[in-house]
């Protein structure tokens, strides 16, 4: 018997026999071609054909939650990239030689000059072009796709995994997955989740120490990897793997409950989607939607989407939310998130630069046209807008009074729509938490995106696999950015919330409680798990105990204490 470590990517359990998965490197052929315009079709055709697979894949997550489905819209932009394939394209017709040679060769120079780019961003989004390209070069060569094998319980092991083969796995076979590479970040980890996979990440020589066939026993709530375990050990693991399944229908029956504590403290449980087919997620379950992705809108068309299309999909939203909360982020592109026909600038940093608020307050007549369909939206429901990464006053109100541009316009026209519209911000980075006072006294509400939060305190992209351990949410500076936020909305009068992984984190919960916070938005797989853990809270005994956490120092003191509390505040007084 023996153990590996990786980093926990999707919780659980899993046990079965390993299938390796080991990367192929393509070396396509190089040929002469005769007739470069039946090339050019050819190449167009399996274009086609793998953003249709896309499409198929995209769609069947939707009943998983958007975390998933986000990455195939991605995908889908950089295959019709028009600078980039349009190169490819030249090159057919001027060398006259086969697509699936061209397009390996401008990949490999691509990711090359990417690869010599000190920015962990610059080399994540290398990974996701040469996916890209690798899968699109297997379209042409007619090349299979791996075969997990027919065994009915398997671990996969691999150095990584393309968002494609991750999807593709059948999840009554799958017991499991871990990979060399990737941080718990990475799209495995993200598609793994929706999908319910339980995964490790970052186990560094796992492929040298199992073999195909080999018994392996995964435990991705601590990271551990064990090869050929004992009796002993798997009858321990069997055990757990029961209490797991025992939790799972508690969970179940307490998401139609109210997330009411022990001692009457209430917090709404939100979903977080990502466009209006994922809607189907929102259900009785959910107090609301806290978060609204609108920027997938944007992804999945060739051209700006105009106001009837934004509005159909919003108020389809609004309609089927029956009253409760609808929180629509406005336009969140940049960064991690890019569109081809936007032109946007090529950056060396690109989570520091022309993104979200900005671009929206830079290019107007886009924002004009994304605040009107939200406001007839609310007609539809209790809508609520809510602008991305505002780091100073000035935006803020540059934001709201395109509200009211917005509003005139519609007023003009004789459509209805809700004047008294609460508008609110997400509080991402350090700026928005030292100035929430001002802040407070000019929003509606807050939502604390503590992914961007957590990178931004921390410094750490959280992409990048060689600081996960700096970003890390445990982080006292972090807790402490938050218990800002929470006492200047209180001073305020607003509510406060959280997105983002911090908002599912089970050990942190009890502090965001002792904190006030008013709303949680999870994925939505996750709210009957979040609800359990707040009705077994009582917020009162936990204030004291929070106030102690956040005077200590180092991330496993804080660990440690919030794993006390949560376990102590669990017991009814």
């Amino acid at each position: 018997m023996k153990t590996l470590k990786g980093m926990c990517g999707s919780a659980g359990y899993g046990e079965g026999k390993a299938v390796i998965k080991r990367r192929v490197f393509l070396n396509p052929p190089k040929f002469a071609v005769q007739d470069c315009v039946s090339e050019e079709k050819r190449f167009h055709k399996a274009q086609e054909a793998y953003s249709a697979r896309l499409a198929t894949l995209e769609a069947g997550l939707r009943q998983a939650g958007e975390e998933g489905a986000e990455i195939f819209e991605a995908y889908r932009a950089v295959l019709h990239d028009e600078v980039f394939f349009g190169d490819v394209l030249q090159r057919i017709r001027s060398e006259g030689v086969n697509a699936e040679w061209v397009l390996y060769e401008a990949c490999t120079q691509l990711v090359s000059r990417f690869a010599a780019i000190d920015d962990p961003y610059i080399k994540e989004r290398a990974v996701d072009i040469e996916n890209v390209c690798h899968e699109l070069i297997h379209q042409l060569l007619g090349a299979g796709e791996f075969n997990f094998g027919s065994d009915s319980d398997v671990v996969v092991v691999a150095e990584d995994l393309t968002p494609v083969e991750t999807v593709k796995m059948d999840k009554k076979k799958i017991r499991g997955l871990v990979t060399e590479k990737g941080g718990i970040t990475s799209h495995t980890v993200i598609l793994a989740k929706a999908l319910g996979i339980p995964a490790i990440v970052g186990a560094k020589g796992v492929l040298a120490a199992v073999n195909e066939g080999d018994w392996v026993i995964l435990d991705a709530f601590d990271g551990s990897v064990i090869v050929h375990p004992d009796e002993k050990t798997r009858l321990s693991f069997r055990e757990k793997n029961e209490e797991r399944e025992r939790l799972r229908r508690l969970h179940e029956a307490a998401a139609e409950q109210p997330a009411d504590t022990l001692d009457g403290f209430h917090v709404d449980v939100h979903v977080n989607l990502g466009d209006h087919d994922s809607v189907e997620a929102f259900n009785s379950q959910c107090d609301g939607v806290g978060l609204f992705r609108t920027e997938f809108i944007f992804m999945s068309h060739s051209d700006y989407p105009d106001e009837e299309i934004q509005y159909a999909t919003y108020s389809d939203l609004a309609r089927r939310a029956q009253g409760k909360d609808v929180v629509i982020r406005t336009l969140d592109i940049g960064g991690d998130k890019q569109l081809g026909y936007m032109n946007l600038p090529f950056e060396n940093n690109p989570f520091l630069g022309y993104r979200a608020i900005r671009l929206c307050l830079d290019r107007k007549g886009i924002f004009h046209t994304q605040l009107k369909a939200i406001l007839r939206a609310s007609a539809a429901g209790n809508v609520k807008i809510m602008f991305p990464m505002i780091v100073n006053l000035e935006e803020l109100r540059q934001a709201k009074h395109c509200v009211e541009e917005a509003k005139r316009s519609l007023r003009d026209d004789g459509v209805k729509f809700d004047e008294n519209l609460p508008v609110g911000i997400m509080i991402e980075t350090p700026a928005a938490v030292l100035l929430s006072d001002k802040l407070a006294e000019e929003a509606d509400f807050f939502s604390v995106g503590s992914n961007d939060l957590i990178q931004y305190v921390t410094a750490a992209d959280r992409m990048n696999e060689h600081v996960q351990g700096v970003y890390n949410s445990y982080n006292v500076s972090v807790l402490r950015a938050v218990r800002i936020v929470a006492e200047n909305a209180a001073r305020a009068s607003i509510p406060w919330g959280i997105c983002g992984e911090a908002a599912m984190d089970e050990n942190l919960v009890p502090l965001w409680v002792a904190l006030g916070v008013a709303e949680l938005s999870v994925v939505p797989p996750q709210v009957g798990k979040i609800k359990t853990l707040i009705r077994g809270l009582n917020r009162n005994n936990l204030i004291p105990e929070a106030a102690r956490i956040l005077e200590l120092g180092s991330i496993e003191d804080v660990k440690k204490a919030l794993r006390e509390i949560c376990s102590c505040s669990r017991r009814t007084p």
